[in-house]
């Protein structure tokens, strides 16, 4: 049978996004968040597209990787930095 994914505490997504943007410049902003399945059980990863407010930033896009190491963590430690440039391209597939 397919394994349900652990329930989130309600306002624990929006902790969590607090938490990540403390990494983050002031002028920086997450443009998309995506929580992704974990190798390990309790450990809570999640992908980030982020990019300046700035007006014409756009080259400055950049993907992130996010790891918290568990559920209610107080805090949470960056993982990767991919820059973005205009030629990259990017493939997920399986477990990252």
């Amino acid at each position: 049978p397919p394994v349900e994914p652990p329930s989130q505490a309600p306002g624990q997504q929006e902790q969590h996004l607090q938490l990540m943007m403390q990494l983050l410049r002031p002028q920086d902003a997450i443009r998309l968040a995506v929580r992704l399945e974990s190798a390990r059980p309790r450990r809570v990863r999640y992908l980030l597209v982020v990019r300046p407010e700035e007006e014409g930033a756009e080259a400055e896009t950049a993907l992130l990787g996010v790891d918290f190491a568990h559920e209610g963590a107080a805090r949470c430690t960056l993982g990767m930095v991919l820059p973005l440039w205009s030629d990259t391209q990017v493939f997920l597939d399986g477990d990252g």
